[in-house]
């Protein structure tokens, strides 16, 4: 995509950059000057705010910089591309990601 005036200002607005929000925001920039792009991307990306994802320890929104090991879950199921909201192995990945190793696949 090209860099225009949506790109330039939300990159000056974002301290995190390229991020999942600042795109949300570039897609509202482009929308509201009449550039609409729908498309799977779009989709996906709207998906992913509508689910809320949250540390499951903390419950601090995921990206947190206070959160080192974060495990972050959906809080709400959206579609059936939604991952698993909580996973049966819970505390154990919990556990795991506190002694920095990975945690287990839901099963």
């Amino acid at each position: 995509m090209p860099h225009d005036s949506c790109y330039y200002s939300v990159k000056s607005r974002f301290a995190v950059f390229p991020s999942a929000r600042a795109s949300q925001a570039i897609a509202k920039c482009r929308k509201k000057h009449g550039h609409v792009r729908k498309g799977e991307a779009g989709r996906n990306l709207k998906r992913w705010q509508a689910e809320d994802w949250r540390n499951t320890k903390t419950g601090r929104k995921c990206g947190n910089k206070k959160d080192e090991h974060e495990y972050c879950r959906p809080t709400k199921k959206i579609s059936s591309k939604t991952p698993k909201a909580k996973p049966s192995n819970l505390r154990a990945n919990q556990r795991a990601k506190r002694a920095g190793k990975r945690a287990a696949r839901a099963k």
